[in-house]
């Protein structure tokens, strides 16, 4: 497998730019820089997480994974606590450590993920239903069968271990 070759100028994507797709319980995931664009350095997602959305507690075994809240708050859970991470909020999750978040508040939540290696970004595009402008997110009872086939993929193909 060749290695992809990192290009020696800025990268730009903006606001509103990049491929989004809805999954999970009406997530909204936006590529913003992936394998081709870094070298497989970084993967950059703009995420929007609804009011009572959030993975459970998981484990990356390929990549480390990092959020920056932009807007709104979120519940985020280690192996071992538990705490409120709100705008300005840093969080880094090197791989092998249980992480999980949900939004248990009133208001959606928007943060950057980042995957370190690239890859993993791949998933969300792999598993969501491609947003198509003016048209609202799946009905709910799609997500709920889209979330047993997504944590498969997750764990088959991405290094992903469910608790």
């Amino acid at each position: 497998m060749s290695t992809p070759e990192i290009v020696h100028r800025a990268i730009h994507v903006p606001p509103g730019a990049g491929r989004s797709v809805w999954a999970f319980s009406g997530d909204r995931y936006t590529l913003k820089a992936g394998a081709a664009e870094t070298g497989g350095l970084i993967g950059v997602m703009e995420a929007e997480i609804p009011p009572g959305s959030g993975p459970p507690l998981h484990i990356h075994q390929n990549e480390d994974e990092a959020f920056y809240l932009v807007e709104g708050r979120l519940q985020v859970v280690d192996i071992d606590r538990e705490f409120i991470a709100e705008p300005g909020s840093f969080i880094y999750l090197p791989r092998g450590a249980a992480h999980g978040f949900k939004n248990i508040f009133d208001t959606p939540a928007k943060m950057l993920m980042l995957f370190m290696p690239s890859g993993f970004e791949k998933f969300f595009l792999e598993v969501g239903t491609e947003v198509v402008q003016g048209q609202p997110a799946p009905p709910p009872r799609q997500f709920a069968a889209d979330v047993e086939r997504s944590m498969r993929v997750a764990t088959e193909k991405y290094g992903i271990e469910s608790h």
